[in-house]
């Protein structure tokens, strides 16, 4: 009986968002945002009882500890993202038009993050992308919205192209496409993939770095800021980080795939690098959060290929809600941002941070040494990162803060981090040490981010910086090939603006007279 109940509960959590896409846009716009936000109640309140009907596993559906997560994120979001909508798009002719395909795209991802069939979430994970597609058009006369969401609609479908021939192989190798029974065959620590199970690991990886806008595929969720501000924050907020779901999910049969862990290792860590990076050349504020987005899915990336899936969990759920809020509260950033551009900044110490690195690093490597730290010793450098760099810009005026309090706050924040990470644990797949080349990877990446963020902000007016961040700048390029390719490959129809057809036609008409 219990599982009766489990069934009806997660069929009805994806069908109160279809019923509001079916129903809200035939209301007036008024009546419509409040059906959706009483529907979006109503999933939030579902999917904080899922959990509580103790069925981890019921058939096509799933509710272990990680679908549980992301389903109340999903449904948190949705709320948030309907709840500010109905202000922001107030006198806008397409409401009708987002209130049909926001539920849409929540209902789509409800049942991505609580199916147990390896088929539903190729078809719900498609329906994500058409969805999406027509909410980043929602202003169809702007060309960098329509080029944008048409690499956008590419890249996806070749995501998809590589969860289907993973279906076929795993299909194949176990004879159905039940998650539970497939990933039970890899969850011993002595199993091996066979060459098309490691193949299969690949297309996996391959469509979760796409969906996470990755190196060279990135370029069209910097440019989808063109989109309505909510839109941005669904997306950056709650869509992009299916890929990590989509890794964590898979965690048992991805643990063994080595060759797939090492290529998300390269791509996601050079990613997350670079974008970090670009972020300090920016000064628009949704493009920053944009590049923000692409160096946190590239960061949690690497978490999922070093087997730190508690840890790759907290990422994806903190970054969710921080980038909602951050996207929803764009406008008064931009105050913020300009009144601290106006105060005069002093660069901190050509030493404080080579030094605070260099005595960080040697903490991190005592402590190996005397065995207090495995081979995860690199992950703990990576968290010194960001209380090194706040340490060493104290004394900048933009972040101006007295040794006490800064250390108190990194101390705090460590707290916050150990306590989270431990609780965040239980809720996703059992966690694994990475390897000695994977640490060392790791802890090259972030003596790279160290050096070139120092070498930035030191050294900028010197050739080698200069010529640094100018290529930065510059996204080292990589968007304008890919969007030369994409437009080869599948050429884009591109609108022309109004303004610039009435024009035309008054400078004709002119010359004719």
């Amino acid at each position: 009986m219990n599982g009766n109940w489990t069934d009806i509960a997660f069929i009805a959590l994806p069908l109160i968002y279809l019923l509001s896409a079916a129903t809200a846009p035939l209301l007036s716009n008024t009546a419509g945002w409040r059906l959706l936000q009483v529907h979006g109640l109503l999933a939030l309140l579902l999917a904080l009882a899922l959990p509580l009907l103790e069925a981890p596993v019921s058939g096509f559906f799933a509710s272990e500890g990680l679908n549980a997560t992301m389903t109340i994120l999903v449904a948190f979001i949705g709320l948030i993202v309907a709840r500010f909508s109905h202000h922001y798009l107030d006198g806008d002719n397409g409401q009708a038009r987002f209130q049909r395909w926001l539920p849409l795209t929540l209902g789509c991802v409800a049942i991505v993050v609580t199916t147990n069939h390896f088929a539903v979430l190729i078809i719900a994970w498609a329906g994500i992308s058409l969805s999406m597609h027509q909410l980043l058009m929602f202003y169809p006369d702007r060309k960098r919205a329509v080029l944008a969401a048409h690499k956008k609609f590419l890249f996806a479908h070749f995501a998809e192209l590589c969860l289907v021939t993973t279906a076929v192989i795993l299909y194949l190798e176990h004879g159905n496409l039940f998650l539970d029974q497939i990933l039970a065959t890899y969850s011993s620590a002595d199993a091996s993939l066979s060459t098309s199970m490691q193949i299969a690991a690949l297309l996996l990886a391959s469509a979760a770095m796409i969906k996470c806008a990755q190196f060279p595929m990135h370029g069209w969720l910097i440019q989808v800021v063109e989109a309505p501000t909510p839109v941005s924050a669904l997306l950056h907020a709650g869509v992009i980080n299916l890929g990590g779901f989509l890794l964590l999910a898979m965690a048992p049969l991805m643990q063994h795939a080595h060759l797939a862990n090492g290529l998300i290792l390269v791509v996601a860590g050079l990613t997350c690098i670079a974008a970090a990076l670009i972020t300090m050349t920016r000064v628009s504020i949704k493009v920053l959060l944009a590049w923000s987005t692409v160096a946190q899915m590239g960061l949690m990336l690497v978490e999922c290929a070093m087997g730190q899936y508690g840890l790759a969990l907290l990422h994806l759920v903190a970054h969710s809600c921080y980038k909602a809020y951050a996207f929803l509260a764009a406008g008064g950033e931009v105050e913020n941002y300009l009144r601290k551009q106006l105060a005069p900044a002093h660069k901190p110490g050509v030493a404080a941070l080579p030094t605070l690195f260099a005595i960080a690093a040697a903490v991190v490597l005592l402590l190996v040494v005397g065995g207090q730290l495995g081979a995860d010793a690199s992950l703990w450098l990576l968290l010194a990162l960001f209380p090194i760099i706040l340490l060493s810009e104290r004394s900048s005026l933009l972040t101006r803060a007295s040794m006490i309090t800064t250390l108190g706050f990194g101390g705090l924040l460590v707290m916050a981090y150990g306590v989270q990470k431990y609780l965040f644990s239980a809720l996703a797949p059992a966690s694994a040490l990475p390897s000695l080349a994977e640490a060392l990877w790791c802890a090259l990446l972030v003596t790279l981010l160290i050096g070139s963020y120092w070498l930035l902000r030191q050294h900028g007016a010197s050739p080698l910086g200069r010529t640094l961040y100018r290529n930065l700048y510059a996204g080292f390029y990589l968007d304008e090939w890919s969007t030369r390719v994409t437009l080869a490959l599948w050429p884009a129809k591109l609108p022309k603006r109004a303004a610039a057809r009435k024009a035309t036609t008054y400078i004709d008409q002119e010359h004719v007279s």
